[in-house]
């Protein structure tokens, strides 16, 4: 129940459904994420980390980039 609870909560903002939906097509970069949805860089980061925690995203390294990418 914990888990439900988690990406339910994880699932309550219209940016981060955006991002899931965003995500589902391919791997982005913070800052094309940032871009799309024309929030700052900051805010982008915190809501990819609770769509992270709550098992619905995943980040890789690419080089210096951190890609996400859906689970």
């Amino acid at each position: 129940m914990k888990t439900f609870i988690k990406v339910m909560k994880a699932l309550s903002d219209p940016n981060r459904v955006k991002m899931v939906k965003i995500l589902q097509k391919r791997p982005f970069c913070v800052c094309e994420i940032q871009q799309l949805l024309g929030i700052a860089q900051s805010t982008t980061s915190k809501h990819l980390k609770i769509l992270e925690d709550a098992d619905l995203v995943k980040s890789f390294k690419d080089g210096l980039w951190v890609s996400h990418d859906p689970q």
